[in-house]
């Protein structure tokens, strides 16, 4: 079936937006996409948020986004979740209206290191400053409040769901249900260390030159060395000689002394360098490096888990948790502590363990194995009225 033409949008905040850190950013731009039709009253809407190196671009065929035609690949133009949205679909466009934005730091539309600064007109670059999950939050709460949206359904995959994780807590009053695919309400130290690795990788590129290279060759080997540490973490790594395809290529202008013996080495080459070219290096470390850092319970002046989740508690709103058993960005046991968490704190939570030989990726590629429960969630919390 032919995709549905879609087009990012634009919202300019007409005010400065202030950090949790004290930064303030002026002339904030978000990019967005929005799937189906709100009803008049606006209470059919579920926000979505995207994963480390997604874009508000998760359904239909988006050909080019204004501003950022370098980066937007064929791989690009059609949406990272065309086989969970649509008419019919688990996010059903016929009775829901999704909608899903770039993240702040990002290079698909929404400002970031990339953009030009104000004050002179050149990219931010090295001045971008760091973002906390907190801020992604209440910029998309601010992208709610344009569109007159008063409460919504939640739902992150990935790192998608910190941030999903951090708006419930800070707006629980705004959300119906909670939606948890492949996430967790911290980073593991294993992952906050691949992390760091991969921010590592990208500042011994000589080509980064602390982050202001826009005016030079981007630092697009550190970037690939990044996405292979990262991609580790991404597949079921028992099942990545079967993934990889079988022969052997190239060294992809990475590797000098060695040569490429195995199909796993050149399905990790082909993975970076590919990558490289549709990412901005600056916008990776900056949402990185909020990954690293989010624990739920900074939220809170006593540093715990029931503080954090009392509003949560108190809005009463269902929490639907998806592990996925061979998942190496968080692991099964953070996600069945997370929902003993949930449960602890007395919200009423649905936990699913996801057996798959996809790993982390599964959310992306096993859209029916999710399907069900993500249908009953949101037909248990739809607005009366609607089809």
């Amino acid at each position: 079936m032919q995709l549905p033409a879609v087009q990012t949008k634009f919202l300019d905040l007409p005010n400065s937006f202030s950090l949790r850190n004290g930064a303030t950013l002026d002339k904030v731009r978000v990019a967005y996409e929005q799937y189906g039709t709100l009803t008049p009253n606006k209470d059919n809407a579920i926000l979505l948020f995207h994963a480390l190196s997604g874009s508000q671009h998760a359904y239909g065929y988006n050909p080019e986004v204004p501003g950022i035609d370098s980066l937007w690949k064929p791989e690009n133009h059609e949406g990272w979740w065309n086989s969970i949205i649509g008419p019919g679909k688990p996010l059903d466009t016929n009775c829901f209206c999704i909608i899903c934005a770039n993240y702040l730091g990002g290079c698909y539309g929404t400002t970031g290191p990339a953009t030009p600064c104000p004050a002179d007109g050149q990219p931010y670059g090295s001045r971008f400053p760091h973002v906390e999950a907190a801020d992604q939050a209440r910029l998309q709460a601010l992208l709610l409040d344009s569109l007159g949206i008063e409460r919504v359904h939640l739902m992150g995959p990935s790192v998608g769901g910190l941030i999903a994780l951090s708006f419930a807590c800070q707006f629980p009053e705004r959300v119906r249900s909670f939606i948890s695919i492949g996430s967790g309400y911290r980073a593991s130290i294993e992952h906050r260390l691949s992390l760091f690795e991969q921010i590592l990788a990208i500042e011994l590129d000589p080509d980064f030159q602390g982050g202001d290279y826009y005016r030079g060759p981007a630092p697009k080997k550190g970037l690939a060395f990044a996405r292979i540490i990262g991609h580790k973490s991404f597949v079921y790594q028992e099942g990545l000689e079967q993934r990889a395809r079988k022969e052997v290529g190239g060294n992809y202008g990475l590797l000098t002394w060695m040569t490429p013996t195995r199909s796993t080495q050149s399905y990790m080459l082909h993975q970076g360098t590919k990558f490289a070219e549709r990412f901005d290096a600056n916008a990776y470390i900056r949402i990185a490096d909020m990954w690293a850092e989010f624990d739920i319970r900074d939220h809170t002046p006593d540093g715990t888990f029931q503080t954090a989740l009392e509003g949560f508690r108190r809005a009463g709103i269902p929490a639907l948790i998806f592990s996925i058993d061979t998942d190496c960005c968080f692991r099964p046991a953070e996600q069945q502590d997370f929902a003993a968490q949930l449960e602890a704190a007395h919200i009423p939570t649905e936990f699913h363990t996801i057996a798959s030989t996809k790993g982390h990726d599964s959310f992306l590629l096993e859209p029916e194995l999710y399907a069900e429960p993500i249908r009953r969630i949101l037909a248990a919390r739809k607005p009366k009225g609607t089809a």
